[in-house]
């Protein structure tokens, strides 16, 4: 069995040319397999979400999912959505400080976003301004830390042997 890289079945270059042309600089747009990627700082995330959304040429109505990334000098969330009629596949990157990690929450974009920020919250630590229920949903509140980042270390207990 061969693996290889996905392709695109709709005309992807076409599409990024569009959507670079509408978006100016409110996203840096790219392709990576079958994906168009934008590249949005935090304060045009919700503006250039909602474009991907309404925008007939793309009109992502399904939130797929949303991670966290840590480069070990920033962290990013990456969100991914999908036009159901459309078959248009997009990446969403935008880059917060590790030191005051804080996005806009999509949860007005889409209301799928909800337990997948949350998830990213409370394993990265990103914190999404607006989400409308903002709290751990694996760990105890308690918890110290969010497991996910590179600087995590992990509390000692009597059950490790600590």
């Amino acid at each position: 069995m061969v693996l290889s890289a996905p392709r695109a079945t709709i005309d992807l270059a076409g599409l990024r040319s569009y959507v670079a042309s509408r978006l100016g600089d409110k996203a840096r747009v790219s392709t990576l397999h079958d994906m168009l990627v934008l590249d949005v700082d935090r304060e045009r995330l919700v503006e250039v979400a909602t474009f991907v959304r309404d925008d007939a040429r793309t009109r992502c109505d399904l939130y797929s999912v949303n991670a966290g990334v840590d480069t070990g000098t920033e962290l990013r969330s990456v969100t991914f959505v999908r036009g159901i009629e459309t078959h248009v596949f997009v990446m969403l990157r935008t880059p917060c400080d590790s030191g005051e990690p804080h996005v806009p929450s999509l949860t007005s974009v889409w209301s799928g976003a909800n337990w997948c920020e949350r998830e990213t919250y409370d394993m990265f630590g990103i914190v999404f301004d607006g989400h409308p229920d903002l709290r751990r949903i694996f760990l105890e509140e308690s918890f110290p830390g969010h497991p996910m980042r590179k600087s995590f270390l992990p509390p000692r207990s009597d059950a490790r042997g600590g």
